[in-house]
């Protein structure tokens, strides 16, 4: 289990998995939406289950469930959640990942690829806002400025309520196309349900965690 408590004045780190992505619920979801959800999930991934069991799996979804249906747990839980989404999540090992023409289009996808998985994850908050962009992608709000002015160009992208930005059909289209090609970018997009496979070698980023 994680530890639900961070001391005063201590940084908080990055969560490894986030119970909400797990579960796939909002952040405000209510106790029966959380049992409902997690009783079709467990359904699914009990090793019982002879079509889709994965002990892995429903070991997680159980995790999740377990703290997100007890109050006190939760609410520890979301102190600490809202810690670590201050913590850049996303760093680079090799800074021309990002640079020239090639480092451009990777930003471009890297922000579809995390609004992707937004949408996926949080029906009833699927945008992000440019602070959480610049936070998990760590380039600065010049560069995502110009990413965020082409993809709405392009109809990828849309600014929601709370100038958030929420990814469009079109957008979902072009991330599963280009995904088929840049397995590197495949972590962004989807929630994290198995165990991570080690990075090949040579590999330019560090992926993000669910988030």
């Amino acid at each position: 289990m994680n530890q639900m408590s961070v001391a005063p004045g201590v940084a908080a780190k990055p969560l490894e998995e986030d119970y909400y992505e797990i579960l796939r619920i909002s952040p405000r979801a209510d106790e029966d939406t959380v049992e409902r959800v997690y009783r079709t999930l467990a359904e699914r991934f009990h090793p019982d289950n002879e079509s889709s069991g994965d002990p892995e799996t429903f070991l997680r979804v159980t995790e999740a469930y377990e703290t997100l249906s007890n109050p006190d747990r939760r609410w520890q839980y979301d102190d600490m959640r809202e810690r670590s989404q201050t913590v850049a999540r996303f760093r680079l090992r090799a800074r021309d990942f990002f640079d020239g023409i090639r480092g451009e289009q990777n930003r471009r996808l890297a922000v579809l690829c995390l609004l992707y998985r937004r949408r996926i994850s949080s029906h009833d908050s699927p945008g992000r806002s440019l602070l959480d962009l610049e936070q998990l992608t760590c380039c600065t709000r010049e560069e995502l400025n110009s990413v965020l002015w082409y993809l709405s160009e392009k109809q990828w992208v849309k600014c929601g309520e709370m100038t958030e930005y929420i990814i469009t059909a079109q957008g979902f289209d072009f991330v599963e196309t280009e995904l088929k090609e840049r397995a590197e970018f495949r972590a962004f997009a989807t929630l994290r349900y198995y165990t991570p496979q080690p990075e090949p070698e040579g590999a330019q980023t560090q992926l993000p965690p669910a988030a």
